[in-house]
């Protein structure tokens, strides 16, 4: 039960910050923030299993990582959003999922440079990870 409320909470980080990162091209520091603590707090309750929280951030700081080293060429948010999914996720899954969201922007990438729509365009992230974590949860 916990671990589906984990993933309700995950999805709702996801859906929140894809609204966002698509209309203002930034995300919810403030929802992502709770969404996290309430991932935490579940992860706490329970059976008292260990918090996935450490080797899960990994990726997340992977991508703020990144963002530092390409100077913003890829948004400080999309680390912060994967860190806040800490809370709620385990590695593995965080992983999965990071790796669908690449997978499904550069196949939108991809398409955009073949429709000779700009070659300089951004686009939000955010909503890629969604795609990836509704992929993940399908399979």
């Amino acid at each position: 039960m916990r671990q589906e409320i984990a993933r309700v909470i995950a999805l709702f980080i996801l859906c929140a910050n894809s609204f966002t990162d698509v209309r203002c091209h930034e995300i919810s520091l403030f929802l992502t923030a709770a969404g996290g603590i309430a991932g935490i707090t579940i992860w706490c309750m329970g059976s008292g299993q260990e918090i996935p929280l450490p080797a899960s951030i990994i990726p997340g700081m992977c991508f703020l990582l990144f963002s530092f080293l390409s100077r913003g060429a890829m948004g400080a948010g999309d680390g912060i959003v994967l860190i806040a999914l800490a809370g709620c996720l385990p590695v593995t899954d965080i992983l999965i999922i990071a790796f669908c969201g690449l997978f499904l922007a550069s196949v939108y990438a991809g398409f955009m440079l073949l429709s000779g729509s700009g070659e300089r365009r951004s686009f939000a992230f955010v909503p890629f990870l969604l795609g990836g974590y509704v992929l993940y949860l399908m399979i």
